[in-house]
């Protein structure tokens, strides 16, 4: 049976409650299925998409994965996350159901904008998978001008504890952000807030979906058994929100894009100039550069035969 395109207020208790709740089957079967073969054909290069960026997983530490990449240099299924699948057809079009709707209205408020952060694929490989440590999704780290509240979680794989399936700590977003930076929490709230008899872990059959306080505690293992554990996540936002770095709006799901202030408009106009200039003052440098080279050349030239000229008079005999 499929999640309803609404949840219930016994529902949104569990959730404001605990801060995750299951939302049950929410992709068929043969749905799973071709958007795990699509995940693994874009790791592969089978598909290429230019939008697209990829993670491998190297098994080690948190701390020491490679950064994202637009293709393997090889053909591999090692890959950790796959990041920008709004810009898949596949995977784009599971991100504005009706339920998302719901579930972001209620949190946004129902008439607010709703924007999309991020859409990936995570995976832990078969035999792998790098342990993501306890950790909060907001803060700093995400530059962002306002934290994003909820994240979707799909199975596309049944997870469990032997894969590595996420534990959280039940309840811990009503802790709010624990550090003004996010992410990563330190060893004394590890120790405060993340007692073994408090982790819960979500073992999640495929095809289903979690939905998740962005401020809820939670964690992940390796995957100890032989078959990869993939998951598709995306994060919804109050539509108004803009990066820290650029400015920028993010892709909408629903509403209308917020308008863009007169003001970051005229900067926007200003960066522009700003880098043309910069760019007319590369060229003009490097055309100097070029005349400094032809110059010194010349010199060069001049100098050698200034040289065989000396030469030459000294082997001249006296007058």
């Amino acid at each position: 049976m499929f999640a309803s395109s609404t949840l219930s207020a016994q529902q949104w208790a569990a959730y404001d409650s605990e801060g995750f709740i299951d939302l049950g089957r929410v992709i068929a079967a043969e749905g799973v299925t071709k958007l795990r073969q699509r995940a693994d054909d874009l790791s592969l290069g089978i598909v290429e998409n230019p939008q697209i960026e990829m993670q491998l997983d190297t098994g080690g530490p948190y701390d020491a994965l490679a950064g994202v990449v637009p293709q393997f240099d090889q053909k591999t299924l090692l890959y950790r996350k796959i990041q920008g699948l709004q810009h898949d057809a596949l995977f784009g079009s599971i991100l504005r159901r009706p339920l998302w709707r719901s579930i972001a209205g209620k949190v946004y408020g129902p008439h607010a904008s709703v924007s999309l952060f991020r859409a990936m694929i995570m995976n832990k490989p078969a035999n792998q998978g790098t342990i993501l440590p306890w950790h909060q999704d907001g803060g700093e780290v995400w530059a962002v001008d306002r934290d994003p509240l909820v994240t979707v979680w799909i199975a596309l794989d049944s997870a469990t504890v032997a894969n590595g399936c996420v534990e959280v700590i039940p309840g811990s977003h009503r802790l709010g952000l624990l550090s003004a930076y996010g992410s990563t929490l330190g060893d004394l709230d590890v120790q405060q807030h993340c007692p073994p008899e408090r982790v819960q872990q979500l073992e999640v059959e495929e095809g289903h979906a979690i939905l998740m306080h962005n401020w809820l505690i939670h964690r992940s293992g390796v995957n100890r058994t032989g078959s990869p554990r993939r998951a598709f996540t995306f994060c919804m936002m109050d539509g108004r929100t803009t990066s820290t770095l650029t400015g920028d709006h993010y892709p909408m799901l629903f509403g209308a894009p917020p308008a863009v202030e007169p003001y970051v408009h005229q900067l926007r106009i200003d960066l522009a100039a700003l880098r043309e200039q910069r760019a007319d003052a590369e060229r003009y440098a490097l055309s100097l550069r070029a005349a400094n080279s032809v110059l010194e050349e010349s010199i060069a030239t001049a100098t050698t035969y200034a040289r065989s000229l000396e030469g030459e008079l000294a082997r001249r005999p006296p007058a």
